[in-house]
């Protein structure tokens, strides 16, 4: 009896020094600075972070589509209501051209629309 008992609280703090020590999906380091004193670094494993669209990767796929045109960037979601109403993100060109029709590259998705800023929005298929 007291040596399951014995066996029990060993296999309980071993567990519970393993878990302390790694979380889940992440690993854990330890080391010691120039100073002496103990840091902990924690890093996340095998996980991809997908990070959003720049401005600069927005205009190279416009210029995709088509590259005849120049494009002038006017603004973001913050610079439209139409676009805050929807909860999009990302940013809006218009081709240096007659009319007043621009593109909206969405950030997250990299997808890319007809813009007007009265809310106008028809995907473009490329």
């Amino acid at each position: 009896m007291k040596n399951r008992k014995g066996l029990i609280v060993s296999l309980a703090l071993v567990l519970t020094l393993a878990f302390s020590a790694v979380s889940f999906g992440q690993t854990t380091a330890n080391y010691k600075s120039e100073e002496g004193i103990k840091l902990v670094r924690t890093a996340k494993s095998n996980k991809k972070v997908k990070k959003d669209l720049t401005r600069k990767q927005a205009l190279n796929i416009l210029k995709k589509i088509d590259n005849r045109v120049p494009y002038i960037y006017i603004g973001s979601e913050k610079d439209f209501d139409a676009l805050l109403n929807k909860k999009l993100k990302g940013y809006v060109f218009l081709p240096d051209e007659e009319g007043d029709m621009g593109y909206f590259v969405n950030k997250k998705n990299k997808r890319v629309y007809y813009f007007h800023p009265s809310g106008y929005m028809e995907r473009i298929k490329y």
